[in-house]
């Protein structure tokens, strides 16, 4: 059921409903779940309906804040509120973290998880499924896939190959907007902006919602769920404490360890062969599947030489706007919106008709990408970040439409992550040159820190800042995902990540989802059955 609240009334009492506050990927799988068990669910969502275009958006104005360090893409382009959340502006890659990026890590503080990777086992089949993913695997096997193209052999000590696979459907909100309508088990709640979560004597005990017309109420409520993403899980927490730190025992580190994976482009491949590196290492599709073939730092390498997880990837950019424009249409039929200018956008993607038509061919017989000449093809890293209580997101001095706190984000980048990126650039243009594929040129990033740091983006993909730890020393929230020291009060999603890998986060998220829904099902939160 869909209730906007500018036309209906908040219901003064959730009785025994949970209240989930974010309709993003954690929210709308942690919703769905309790639901099909007969639990009653309210999901808040402060946007409005997905079906309504012009509630699409990036940057919407409640998400704004401050980057007081490196810019920050995460704060206010890289979140959207709307029914599905952020995955109405994302592209569906899916991938498991690895076992070390799970692991205590000598050389990485603060590392490992309080929760094994076997334990997260189940639960990312029962996401895989509901994601619709193909549950193959991210790893070299999916190369059996594709016999016609054999990878690179890559130096194994140095250098492995992985996969993220998309999904076929990624925005969420689209995906399940007519079932969540049709439920009479979960109440979508659109329009609900929450101000705060109310406790009393350690337990929850409901929500302030600031209403369209900005008028408050109270909705009592015993179970209550923030997924509302990493940067507004933290600063709802912060906004519910008179002193702005936090609820609960591990109240200090909220807000804390956040995490991002930076982007960073170090070097200019110059292929001797475009189609080498071309058919190989951009999206693959066979059997309605796309895969993206990564080129992953090998765990040994990490080790050895105290590196991050990291991955590479080549950029192939093609100049002609026609393809471009192709690209952007392709983009909005699947999210079923229509994009700006789209008479022009038609127009400018018929001029590439003929490369058009070749790329079609291919991705349809074949399950390759464009096969046309790029005109520069780049060497772009992902990298993970560690946890450090200096990144962080803090309450602002500026406020919001609503006239509450905004989020203050710190994000900064570490040595570790300008040695990673370096020496896994080496190894990959080693290798490429060993191979005889292609000479590498490298960037100004590869030896002026100054530069590394002027062109290193984040990845919107923040974590950390509600940390989960068996120990309220270490951090907010325990493996069970509840606050600790507040009953009745979880949170889900990346901000309960002790550290992120370079993995897409939104699999795990909604594994972890999944677990949780367990839990509050009454059931045992390790059983996947």
């Amino acid at each position: 059921m869909l209730t906007d609240l500018r036309t209906a009334p908040l219901p003064a009492d959730a009785g025994d409903a949970v209240v989930v506050v974010g309709s993003g990927a954690a929210g709308i799988a942690l919703a769905t779940a309790l639901g099909a068990s007969g639990r009653r669910v309210l999901l808040l969502e402060s946007g409005g309906d997905v079906a309504d275009t012009t509630a699409i958006g990036r940057g919407d104005v409640l998400n704004g804040g401050v980057a007081d360090a490196l810019p920050f893409n995460g704060l206010g382009e890289g979140r959207a509120r709307v029914l599905g959340g952020t995955t109405q502006l994302w592209h569906g890659q899916c991938m498991r973290l690895h076992d070390i990026d799970v692991a205590p890590r000598p050389w990485v503080a603060r590392s490992g998880w309080p929760l094994p990777l076997a334990e997260l086992g189940p639960w990312y089949d029962r996401a895989e499924d509901w994601l619709d993913v193909s549950g193959r695997g991210y790893g070299p096997d999916r190369w059996s896939e594709h016999p016609g193209l054999p990878p690179l052999a890559w130096d194994g000590d140095h250098l492995l190959h992985d996969f993220t696979e998309y999904m076929r459907q990624p925005y969420l909100g689209t995906e399940h907007r007519d079932a969540l309508a049709a439920s009479s088990d979960v109440e979508v709640l659109l329009h609900a902006t929450v101000a705060r979560v109310r406790t009393s004597h350690g337990a929850a005990t409901g929500l302030e919602v600031v209403l369209p017309d900005g008028t408050r109420r109270e909705l009592a409520a015993r179970e209550v769920v923030l997924a509302a993403g990493s940067i507004e899980n933290a600063r709802l927490l912060q906004l519910s404490d008179a002193d702005g730190v936090g609820l609960g025992e591990g109240r200090e580190h909220t807000g804390r360890h956040l995490q991002d994976h930076p982007i960073i482009r170090t070097a200019e491949v110059l292929p001797r062969d475009f189609r080498v590196l071309q058919d190989r290492y951009v999206v693959l599709r066979r059997h309605g599947r796309r895969l993206f073939p990564k080129v992953r730092l090998a765990p040994r390498a990490q080790e050895e030489h105290g590196l991050l997880d990291a991955t590479a990837v080549f950029v192939h950019e093609h100049a002609h706007p026609g393809l471009e424009a192709s690209r952007r249409l392709l983009q909005a039929a699947r999210r079923r919106t229509a994009p700006p200018h789209l008479l022009r956008e038609v127009a400018t993607a018929a001029t590439a008709a003929p490369a058009v038509a070749r790329t079609a061919y291919r991705r349809l017989a074949r399950g390759m990408a464009i096969g046309e000449r790029p005109s520069h093809v780049w060497l772009q890293l992902w990298v993970e970040q560690a946890p450090q209580p200096d990144r962080r997101v803090r309450l602002a001095e500026e406020v919001d439409a609503h006239g509450l706190p905004q989020a203050r984000v710190t994000w900064t980048c570490d040595d570790l992550e300008l040695e990673t990126t370096r020496r896994l650039t080496r190894w990959v243009a080693d290798d490429l040159r060993r191979l005889g594929v292609a000479e590498v040129r490298e960037l100004p990033s590869m030896a002026d820190d100054a530069a590394w740091r002027s062109t290193v983006t984040d990845a919107a993909h923040p974590a950390g800042t509600t940390r989960m730890a068996i120990d309220p020393a270490d951090g907010v929230v325990g493996t069970d995902l509840e606050v600790h020291g507040v009953r009745g009060l979880s949170v889900v999603g990346g901000s309960v990540f002790p550290t992120s890998g370079y993995a897409n986060p939104t699999l795990t998220i909604v594994a972890l989802a999944l677990r949780l829904a367990a839990r509050l099902e009454g059931r045992e939160a390790v059983r996947a059955a």
